[in-house]
C-alpha cells in the first residue's frame, strides 16, 4: 500500500485521486482529513436519539451539574422521559492526565445503580446508558431540574432560563415534603440495600413537574461492610477533578478528616441540605474547593447556623441542629427523622401516600385515595393544581386506575371556584368524559353530574356532557342505562323539548319494563315524572297515562313512584287528567292497591290521600257539570268526602228537614202538611229569588215544578223518603221512628182542601190556639206546597213555627 502511494506521488497523482491531471499532494490530503472528520462528527450523534426525540433543555444535575436535562418523547408509545446527556469535551478543560475518562467512568455509575433500585423516591430510570465519541446519556422519568437550579444555580443551563425554574419559588408544604420524601429516600437505602450515598446535596436531588423529590447522584455510593458501623473512604483532594469527587461544602466531617463514612453521615449531608433551602441555596459551608477553607468554615458553622434558624420553622430548628453535629452520637437516624411531629401533618402523609401510588397495588392506591379526598379543602392552591391534580388526571387517564382516581377528581372539582375550574381542570376533565372506562366509572360520572353542571359553561354542556349521557342510555349495562336515565333530571333544563319525547321516554319506558330490579324502577318512573313539565298534554295523555295504567308491581316503593306522579298531574290542569278519565282509567288502576299488604302506614295514607284528591275531583267536576245542565233544578246539599268520623249527623239541612217532618207526623191535623214541605226550601228561597229576577220564566216554572214535587214526596211513605233522598239522616231518625209506631198518625188533609187552595188561609189550624199578634213574629217567607202562594211563618212560644193566617 505504501509503495503503491508512492509510485502514485511520483507519477504525479495522489492516491484516491481519479482526475488524470496532475494535482497537487497536499489538495488531496486535505479531502482525505475532511472525509474522516466528517465521519468522526457523524459518528458523534449519541445512540439515544434512535430512541427518543430531545426536546429543549430544562435543567442540569450531578457533580458540577454535568449533566445536561432536556425534555423528550420515545419514540415507540410517545411517554414523555428526561434525558440526561453528558459532553465528554466539558472534562477537557479539567487540565489534568486522563481527565476524560475518568469523569466518565464515575458518571456511567448513575444509571447502573438507578436501574438497580425500585423506590418512590429514587429516580427510576427509562433507558440504560449510551455512548458515542463525544458524549453518554441515559433517561429517566420525566423531571424539572435540579434542586440546586430551583434554589438558583443556573450553571451549565441555556441563556434562555425556563420561566418555571425563574419563577419557582417554595412554600413550606412543599419543603415539609420534599425534605420527608428525600429522608424516606434514605431510610430505604440504608436499611434495606445496605448502602451509604455519601453525595446528598442539592445536586443530587431531582423535582419533578408534580412536585416530588427524588433522590439520585449515586456515583459514589458506599457499601455498608457486615459487622461494621463505618466504611474507609477516599476525602476529598486536588488530585481527582473536581466532577469525580462529591461536593465538598456537604460533605460530613468524618468523612474528610476522619476518612471513614457512615448512614449517619448521609444524615449530615441533608442537614445541610436543609439549611441551604432556608439560605437562598448556600451551604453553611463555603469551602470553595479548597480541603484547608472547609476545616475553617466547620469551626464556623454553627455559628451561620444560628442565622438561618430564625428562618425555619421552629419544629424544624433542633432536629436539624442536631444532624449538623460533628458528634456522630447526636445525629438521629432517617427512620428517626420522618417520624419527626413536624411531618406529622395528614396533607403531608396523604400527599406523600399519593407520590406512591405507581408502586402500590390496588388496594393501596384506593386506599391512597379515599385519604386524600378527604384533605382536599386544606391542600395550598399552588400543590392542589400544580402536583396533586396532574397525577390524578393521569391516573383517571388510565383504564385500570380511574375508579381509585376519579372520587378524588371530582372532590377537586366540587371545591374548585368556577374560574379555577374553567383554567385548569376543564380541558383535562373532557378528555376524561370522551375516552374508554369502565362502567363503574361512567355511573360515578353520572351520579355527580349536579357538581360538575354548576360549573361548566353552557357550550361545554352541550358538547362534552349531554353527548356522554345519550352514549350511556344506548350502553348494554343495565347498571349505566338506570345512572343515564337518572341524570336525566338533572340535565332535562339543558334538552330540547323534541329530544326528551323522541329518545328520553321511550329509553325511561323501555328500561321500566325491561329492568327487574326495584331501584332501576324506580330511576325509569322518576325520570317520567322529571319530563312532564317538558312535555304536551296530548302527549301525556297518549303516551304517558296509559303506561302508568298499565304497570301492575306491586312493590310498595314502585307504587308510592306512580303515586307521587298522579300527585304532580293532579297539582295542575294543564296535564289534562279531567274527572272522566280519573274515574274510567286512574282510579280502576289504583283502587286495588289499596289492599296491598305490602304498603306501611305511611305508604297507605300516601295512597289514600291521592284517592281522595282524585273522588273530590270527580265529585267537584260533576256536579258542576250537572249544575250547568240543570240551571232550574235546585241539586242537593252534598257532604265532604273528607268527612272525620262522627260527622255524619252534624249536617245542618238534615238536621233541620228532619226536625220538621216528625213535627208534622206527631201533631195530627187537617194543615199538618204546611209542616211537611221540604226546610231545604225555605233556606234555599233567598238564593231562588235572586236567579228568579235573572231568568223569571225559570223561576216561576221552577216553583211550580218544586211544589208539585213536594206534594208528590207527601203522599209516599216516610221511609221511601228516606231511602231516596242524598241528605244522611240525622243521628236519631230510627229512634224517633220506633217510638211513633203505635201511635195515631196524622190525619191527610181532605180532598176538598186540594180543591180550595185558599181555605188554608181562611182559617186558622184545628186545634192550634190562634196566637196573639205579640206572639205572632215572622221567620220566613215560602211557597205554599199545594197553591204555590207565599205562606209566613210565625214563631209561637219559642216551640216552633206555624202559618199565619194572612194570605193575600
Amino acid at each position: 500500500m505504501l509503495e503503491h502511494t508512492r509510485q502514485g506521488e511520483r507519477n504525479g497523482k495522489a492516491v484516491g485521486c481519479s482526475d488524470s491531471r496532475r494535482c497537487r499532494p497536499w489538495t488531496c490530503t486535505m479531502d482525505v482529513l475532511s472525509m474522516l472528520k466528517h465521519t468522526i462528527i457523524s459518528n458523534d450523534v449519541n445512540p439515544i436519539t434512535n430512541y427518543f426525540d430531545l426536546g429543549r433543555q430544562t435543567g442540569s444535575a450531578g457533580p458540577e451539574l454535568a449533566w445536561k436535562i432536556f425534555e423528550a418523547v420515545r419514540k415507540e408509545d410517545k411517554k414523555e422521559v428526561s434525558v440526561f446527556l453528558f459532553e465528554k469535551k466539558i472534562a477537557d478543560k479539567l487540565h489534568k492526565p486522563r481527565r476524560r475518562d475518568v469523569v466518565t467512568e464515575v458518571l456511567k455509575k448513575e444509571p447502573w445503580y438507578l436501574e438497580r433500585f425500585r423506590h418512590p423516591q429514587i429516580l427510576g430510570l427509562v433507558h440504560g446508558i449510551e455512548e458515542c465519541h463525544d458524549s453518554i446519556a441515559f433517561a429517566t422519568e420525566p423531571v424539572l431540574a435540579s434542586l440546586a437550579n430551583v434554589l438558583g444555580n443556573y450553571e451549565r443551563l441555556p441563556a434562555n432560563i425556563p420561566q418555571e425554574i425563574k419563577d419557582h419559588d417554595f412554600i413550606e408544604m412543599e419543603i415539609k415534603l420534599g425534605i420527608l420524601q428525600i429522608a424516606e429516600a434514605l431510610s430505604h437505602l440504608h436499611s434495606t440495600e445496605q448502602l451509604i450515598h455519601r453525595n446528598v446535596n442539592p445536586q443530587s436531588i431531582l423535582l419533578t413537574y408534580r412536585g416530588v423529590w427524588k433522590l439520585a447522584g449515586f456515583y459514589f455510593a458506599e457499601k455498608i461492610k457486615d459487622g461494621k458501623e463505618s466504611s474507609p473512604v477516599q476525602p476529598w483532594t486536588n488530585k481527582v477533578p473536581k466532577m469525580a469527587q462529591p461536593d465538598l461544602n456537604f460533605l460530613p466531617p468524618e468523612m474528610q478528616l476522619g476518612r471513614t463514612c457512615s448512614p449517619l453521615s448521609d444524615m449530615f449531608s441533608l442537614g445541610m441540605v436543609v439549611c441551604a433551602i432556608y439560605n437562598a441555596g448556600h451551604s453553611l459551608i463555603a469551602a470553595d474547593h479548597n480541603p484547608n477553607l472547609y476545616v475553617k468554615q466547620l469551626d464556623q458553622m454553627h455559628d451561620m447556623f444560628g442565622v438561618v434558624a430564625h428562618k425555619m420553622p421552629m419544629a424544624l430548628v433542633e432536629p436539624v441542629e442536631k444532624m449538623i453535629n460533628k458528634d456522630l452520637r447526636y445525629r438521629p437516624s432517617a427512620h428517626l427523622f420522618s417520624l419527626l411531629k413536624y411531618f406529622n401533618d395528614t396533607v403531608v402523609i396523604n400527599l406523600h401516600a399519593l407520590a406512591c401510588t405507581d408502586r402500590r397495588d390496588p388496594a393501596g392506591r384506593a386506599e391512597a385515595y379515599v385519604g386524600l379526598s378527604q384533605v382536599i379543602p386544606n391542600i395550598p392552591r399552588k400543590v392542589l393544581y400544580k402536583h396533586v391534580l396532574p397525577t390524578v388526571v393521569d391516573d383517571c387517564k388510565m383504564f385500570d386506575s380511574i375508579i381509585y382516581a376519579l372520587p378524588t377528581l371530582l372532590t377537586i372539582i366540587d371545591f374548585a371556584t368556577r374560574d379555577d375550574y374553567c383554567d385548569l381542570i376543564l380541558r383535562d376533565f373532557c378528555t376524561v368524559l370522551g375516552m374508554p372506562k369502565p362502567v363503574q366509572a361512567t355511573v360515578y360520572i353520572l351520579n355527580k353530574l349536579d357538581i360538575i353542571l354548576t360549573k361548566t359553561p353552557l357550550e361545554d354542556i352541550r358538547t362534552e356532557i349531554l353527548p356522554m349521557v345519550f352514549n350511556t342510555l344506548d350502553s348494554s349495562s343495565l347498571q349505566a342505562q338506570e345512572a343515564a336515565i337518572a341524570a336525566i333530571g338533572v340535565v332535562k333544563e339543558y334538552l330540547d323539548d323534541n329530544i326528551l319525547r323522541k329518545m328520553v321516554l321511550p329509553k325511561a319506558k323501555s328500561l321500566f319494563f325491561r329492568s327487574t330490579n326495584v331501584k332501576m324502577r324506580i330511576n325509569a318512573l322518576s325520570c317520567v315524572d322529571h319530563l312532564l313539565e317538558s312535555l304536551d298534554k296530548m302527549l301525556i295523555l297518549d303516551d304517558v297515562l296509559p303506561f302508568l295504567t298499565d304497570i301492575t308491581c306491586q312493590d310498595p316503593d314502585v307504587i308510592v313512584t306512580i303515586v307521587s306522579i298522579y300527585k304532580h298531574m293532579l297539582s295542575d290542569k294543564r296535564f289534562g287528567l279531567t274527572h272522566n278519565l280519573l274515574a274510567t282509567k286512574v282510579m280502576p288502576s289504583l283502587i286495588p292497591h289499596t289492599v296491598n299488604p305490602g304498603l306501611n302506614m305511611e305508604q297507605f295514607s300516601s295512597l289514600m290521600e291521592v284517592l281522595r284528591d282524585m273522588l273530590e275531583q270527580v265529585d267537584k267536576q260533576r256536579r258542576n257539570k250537572m249544575k250547568l245542565e240543570t240551571v232550574t233544578i235546585p241539586v242537593p246539599h252534598r257532604g265532604s268526602i273528607k268527612m272525620q268520623p262522627g260527622e255524619e249527623g252534624n249536617d245542618l239541612a238534615a238536621l233541620l228537614e228532619s226536625r220538621l217532618l216528625n213535627q208534622s207526623k206527631s201533631k195530627p191535623g187537617p194543615y199538618s202538611c204546611t209542616r211537611a214541605f221540604s226546610f231545604s226550601t225555605i233556606l234555599s228561597r233567598d238564593h231562588f229569588l235572586a236567579s228568579s229576577s235573572q231568568y223569571p220564566r225559570a223561576a216561576a216554572t221552577s216553583e211550580r215544578q218544586q211544589s208539585q214535587d213536594e206534594k208528590s214526596s207527601l203522599d209516599k211513605p216516610l221511609d221511601m223518603q228516606r231511602r231516596h233522598s242524598l241528605v244522611p239522616p240525622s243521628s236519631g231518625y230510627a229512634h224517633h221512628l220506633h217510638h211513633q209506631r203505635g201511635r195515631p198518625q196524622p190525619r191527610p188533609i181532605p180532598p176538598s182542601l186540594h180543591a180550595q187552595p185558599g181555605a188554608l188561609q181562611r182559617k186558622w189550624p184545628y186545634g192550634v190556639p190562634k196566637p196573639s199578634s205579640r206572639e205572632r213574629r215572622p221567620l220566613a217567607t215560602a211557597v205554599h206546597p199545594q197553591c204555590g202562594h207565599p205562606a209566613h211563618l210565625h214563631v209561637r212560644g219559642g216551640r216552633g213555627a206555624t202559618p199565619a193566617p194572612q194570605h193575600p
